[in-house]
């Protein structure tokens, strides 16, 4: 998360930014939020309620789109319903917004390789 006055990175635990003194804690709400929308669709995802947990991950991207864990998901539970495509869409999202993963990489590879050999 960035500072939007400064764009300098967020450090937990400050309230205020470190290099112009914004007030962060609206951010920090809205980034707990998100994190909690997600946590809640983990939990639907464990009970088999697809839909719930899309709902759900879908609410935590609205509120921190930048957050590849989201979308990684989001892939996870479109894959799971077979949807595909939509699948592709979101691991692509995830791993542009982290390219180091190697779950989001390892999944999106086998996917494309799938649609590629039909």
């Amino acid at each position: 998360m960035k500072c939007p006055v400064c764009h300098a990175s967020y450090r937990p635990p400050a309230v205020l930014c470190r290099r112009c003194g914004a007030d962060l804690s609206p951010l920090i709400q809205v980034r707990d939020q998100a994190v909690w929308h997600h946590r809640q669709a983990i939990q639907r995802l464990e009970a088999g309620q697809y839909a719930e947990a899309i709902a759900q991950n879908d609410q935590a991207i609205s509120l921190h789109h930048q957050q590849a864990e989201f979308h990684a998901l989001a892939g996870q539970l479109w894959a799971l319903q077979g949807m595909f495509d939509r699948a592709i869409v979101c691991w692509q999202t995830a791993q542009a917004l982290d390219s180091q993963s190697l779950t989001t990489g390892a999944c999106l590879d086998i996917l494309m390789q799938l649609r590629n050999s039909d």
